[in-house]
């Protein structure tokens, strides 16, 4: 039926028009006046520059575009090609629709609140990301103006992106939230968006189609300092409904890191799952049955299912028979203590991990295992191999009667800038009591070799038989900082002791030839730093060259090692000893049988900034037949000083240094009954120098050494000799012996 007042003409309703109050003709006009000021400036306002100035104030926060907008009545506003994006501190939100529509309260404007009781928008794509850039909060404030969006609504939702987490389909959601602008509070309002026939992808890799996803989610009001960051989800509640087809799992273990990635299958996925104030929920489940290919050329493993659910505690089971593959079987029952996930700590779940997994796996590569082992990558298991394993966990601490075992694969060290790399097999057994749990890892090479870490295909020492032992606390959080360990072998091939002058000092000194053998006994902790051990070197027909005087014979070097301090490049050697035997020396090697025994009482050797070492040193020597021929030369010596070398065994001791450059010996006395030789020697690039005295009864001479070149001192030799510098610093006092208990 049509109103009456529809039905009159222009001139009839113009008449009664007319006929009306003045005042109500005057307020009709006012409100006409206003309607149509209205409506020219709102969208004027929309449609010009001004709408940017308005709303895009400060654009690394907040930026707003549109297309063509209109309002046609106060408070509502349509919008073509919408456009916004949002910075909050590392966070960036974009959100885009080809059309939205909203009402604005405008009573609300004079209380500094933006209120959008209800927004629809057509075909939405929204996104969020973590990104480099921060921006720093501003302080806690009640101050700012407060954005309030009841209800955002879509009907058409296209694709939403949660950093690499992205699903598109069919979707509709209502979203609302709350924030006061300048440090003030948000709060999420209960939202939901659902998804049919839905594509979840993580990157580039697709994890399930055909699905249906419905999300609820909320959180309440708060400050920024009350849950930061993934903090919210302690207070945030929850709810993801999950059900589709599920694609295949492919797992590449040959680099440095697991890598996963996706492929056809004909997987399933179902979830139900429910997170409230940072605790998943009794009667959460999930269940992903998921076809699982690995290793080279992707090789079928069978169907691994996984299985989640939340009563009092967290369950996990994963199985995967082996029927395909015999070598991959899999079989685990974990529990999680409680139900309260640690967002902002997940290695806090560790100690809260209960169960049994027993399983056999050919991995691509085995890095993995020595990860949990030690801190820094000094041990390694390279390339892949077979791991068979059967662990039992309490409280995140591995139980005695676990055990994992790696038959064959290739193992490298790093120790004492020597790089160690054989073919080993491991094997990892836990033992001690269910309150005390320790692991203990077998480590054997059956043949490896040894070179230098600067230059790895240098090898020049082959053995077998090493063996390093690692042991460490059962709790799988702790392994790798309470980890110790200890490597030994004996009687490695030295084929050519040549290989030994990278670690020598100058050009003066150098190996010729020569074989021998090298042991070691080192203790290490789980960086990879020597505590404490000894390193022996033999030397069989050791050829040397060294300050002019060619020397063959056999050595034997037993250098003990013990750290001066914690997380210290220095190593205390006292102990060390070397003995020389069967020594030919000068021309033509007509000196036979010479021998010595060096000892350190006290000494120390720094691995950084530059290797040096010093040393106390007491030696016994056959005679001064060698430090003779370096200073003396028959042609010009007095005939009583080389006499001396007849005059019999000497006990001698001095002061070493041994750096990179060059080799020191300073303070060096050495005497018996008969005779009494003092002397200083520096051997370097810019060749051999020294001062030598002698004294045999009341004889005495002195001879300064500079290169070729020899000056003797026959009167008041002595007195020449003490005016001649020390080239090394006094040496420390010798420790005092400890007070013997009374």
């Amino acid at each position: 039926m049509v109103p009456s007042f529809a039905r009159l003409s222009p001139n009839a309703a113009f008449d009664r028009y007319r006929r009306w109050p003045r005042a109500w003709r005057l307020l009709l006009r006012g409100l006409l006046i206003a309607y149509l000021l209205y409506l020219l400036l709102g969208n004027v306002f929309l449609n010009t520059p001004l709408f940017d100035l308005a709303t895009n104030r400060t654009p690394e926060k907040f930026r707003m575009h549109t297309g063509p907008a209109l309002t046609v009545l106060p408070g509502f506003v349509t919008a073509w090609d919408l456009r916004m994006r949002g910075h909050v501190q590392r966070n960036v939100w974009t959100l885009r629709a080809d059309r939205a529509s909203a009402r604005i309260a405008l009573l609300p404007l004079l209380h500094r609140e933006v209120r959008l009781p209800w927004m629809e928008a057509v075909n939405v794509i929204g996104a969020i990301d973590r990104v480099a850039d921060a921006i720093p909060p501003p302080p806690q404030s009640d101050q700012g103006w407060t954005l309030r969006f009841d209800a955002i609504h879509s009907g058409t939702l296209r694709r939403a992106r949660f950093g690499d987490l992205a699903i598109e389909g069919k979707g509709h959601g209502t979203v609302g939230f709350l924030k006061q602008l300048k440090g003030g509070p948000v709060q999420l309002f209960p939202s939901q968006i659902v998804f049919d026939d839905a594509s979840v992808r993580y990157g580039k890799r697709q994890i399930a189609d055909q699905a249906h996803v419905d999300a609820r989610f909320s959180f309440p009001r708060h400050y920024r300092a009350q849950a930061p960051g993934l903090r919210k989800l302690g207070i945030a509640d929850l709810a993801l409904q999950l059900h589709g087809r599920s694609v295949a799992l492919r797992i590449d273990t040959a680099g440095a890191q697991t890598r996963l990635s996706t492929e056809p299958g004909l997987g399933h996925v179902q979830a139900n799952l429910r997170l409230l104030r940072g605790e998943l929920q009794p009667g959460s489940k999930l269940n992903w049955r998921v076809p699982l290919h690995a290793g080279v050329g992707a090789t079928d493993r069978g169907v691994l299912a996984l299985l989640l659910d939340v009563d009092r505690d967290i369950r996990l089971r994963a199985r995967l028979p082996g029927q395909i593959d015999p070598r991959s079987m899999l079989d685990a029952d974990l529990r999680i203590g409680g139900r309260t996930l640690p967002f902002d700590d997940p290695g806090a779940l560790l100690p809260r991990l209960s169960g049994a997994l027993q399983g056999r796996w050919h991995f691509e590569s085995l890095n993995w295992i020595s990860d949990l082992l030690v801190r820094k990558p000094w041990f390694r298991l390279d390339g892949g191999g077979d791991v068979s394993a059967d662990l039992r966990l309490a409280q995140g601490a591995l139980q005695p009667g676990s055990r994992l075992d790696v038959p064959e694969v290739q193992a490298t060290a790093d120790v004492l800038r020597v790089r160690i790399r054989g073919k080993a097999q491991a094997a990892g057994r836990i033992v001690g009591t269910a309150a005390q749990p320790r692991t203990e890892v077998a480590v054997r090479m059956h043949s490896f070799a040894l070179a230098p870490l600067a230059d790895p295909k240098a090898i020049f020492v082959q053995g077998e038989n090493l063996r390093l032992d690692l042991d460490g606390a059962g709790t799988l959080a702790t392994m790798h900082d309470s980890l110790q360990a200890r490597l030994r072998f004996d009687d490695a091939r030295v084929p050519d002791l040549r290989a030994y002058n990278r670690y020598l000092p100058a050009t003066q000194v150098r190996v010729l030839g020569g074989s021998g053998s090298l042991s070691g006994d080192l203790h290490l902790d789980a960086a990879g730093q020597v505590g404490e051990g000894n390193v022996r070197v033999r030397g069989r027909q050791a050829r040397l060259q060294a300050a002019g005087l060619a020397l063959a014979g056999d050595l034997d070097l037993d250098a003990r090692l013990r750290r001066a301090e914690l997380h210290d490049k220095r190593f205390d050697l006292s102990g060390s000893t070397l003995r020389v035997q069967g020594v030919r020396y000068g021309d033509g090697g007509k000196q036979r049988d010479w021998w010595a025994t060096l000892r350190v009482p006290q000494g120390r050797i720094a691995a950084a900034p530059a290797t040096q070492a010093d040393a106390q040193v007491q030696m016994q020597m056959r005679d001064a037949g060698p430090v003779l021929a370096v200073f003396a030369q028959r042609s010009d010596a007095p005939a009583w000083l080389l006499k001396l070398v007849d005059a019999g065994q000497l006990d001698a001791r001095g002061q070493l240094r041994w750096s990179t450059d060059a080799l020191w010996l300073d303070r060096l006395h050495a005497e018996n009954q008969r005779v009494s030789l003092r002397a200083r020697l520096r051997v370097g690039d810019a060749g051999t120098q020294g001062d030598l005295y002698a004294r045999w009864g009341v004889l005495g001479v002195g001879v300064a050494l500079r290169g070729e070149q020899r000056q003797w001192h026959l009167l008041n030799a002595r007195e020449w000799y003490e005016r001649q510098p020390a080239w090394l610093p006094e040496p420390p006092p010798a420790p005092a012996p400890a007070a013997s208990a009374p």
